[in-house]
């Protein structure tokens, strides 16, 4: 090969043959400048008191970091002018890595830091699960109302049990039926909530063989009603009934 000191970075992640190794090592027993650079690379990696597992760190990070660390234009114009204006912190930093490191010290150092912030990133994300966790805890589901739904009609021996739940700020309405007459080509049963004369569509459904179904509904914000019924619409897109009614409270 030709300039062995070349083959540090190489040796660092450990990708040359055996045969390179071992021509490497020879190689570092005798060059004071690549056992330099090693120790500047152990030392930094010995800077970092943490057991880093490998995380995935947003490409934005990434680059703001190797930014930060290979910004040499910038450096060198405030190095000319070091004696005229003060400099950032950020540039001091800078100088203090052009002085003690090499461009290969440097990468290396670079990925030390995306590992680094890999990691309290990772940890910044669990603790924000976590606290979602917590605060789902603090607020568990609560049924509220019970409500009982009596079948008429052509759906006279159906059964219904309606539920409003309560989880924090957030309230569902959840509708559990049984023994529907089967709805056929396009029928489908929807659920209306009333409130001084007025109907909201609460969703449809069309129940299984055995004829039960279940419907789920989240209430708008401070959204209140009177009574529920259920009626047996031709087509699933009305936004007033159209069909009879066949259970309600």
């Amino acid at each position: 090969m030709g300039n062995k000191c070349d083959n540090l970075s190489l040796y660092i992640i450990n990708e040359l043959t055996n045969h390179d190794k071992k021509q490497f090592e020879d190689h570092l027993l005798k060059c004071a400048k690549c056992q330099q650079e090693l120790k500047s690379i152990q030392e930094t990696w010995q800077m970092l008191s943490y057991d880093v597992e490998e995380t995935e760190v947003p490409e934005s990070l990434k680059s703001q970091v190797m930014d930060f660390v290979f910004e040499e234009n910038k450096f060198l114009k405030h190095e000319e002018k070091i004696e005229a204006e003060p400099i950032s912190f950020k540039e001091r930093i800078l100088s203090v890595a052009k002085r003690h490191f090499s461009p290969i010290s440097t990468a290396v150092t670079a990925i030390l830091i995306i590992c680094l912030i890999g990691f309290y990133w990772n940890s910044l994300q669990l603790k924000d699960t976590i606290k979602s966790l917590e605060n789902k805890a603090a607020d568990p589901t609560q049924i509220v109302t019970t409500y009982s739904l009596t079948g008429q009609s052509l759906a006279a021996s159906a059964t219904g049990s309606a539920y409003l739940l309560q989880e924090g700020t957030e309230t569902s309405l959840v509708i559990a039926l049984n023994n529907m007459p089967i709805t056929k080509g396009n029928e489908v049963y929807q659920v209306w909530l009333l409130k001084n004369g007025n109907r909201q569509s609460a969703g449809t459904l069309i129940p299984d063989q055995n004829g039960s179904g279940l419907i789920t509904y989240r209430l708008p914000p401070e959204y209140s009603f009177e009574d529920i019924g259920i009626t047996l619409e031709p087509n699933p897109f009305n936004t007033q009934p159209q069909g009879q009614k066949v259970l309600g409270t």
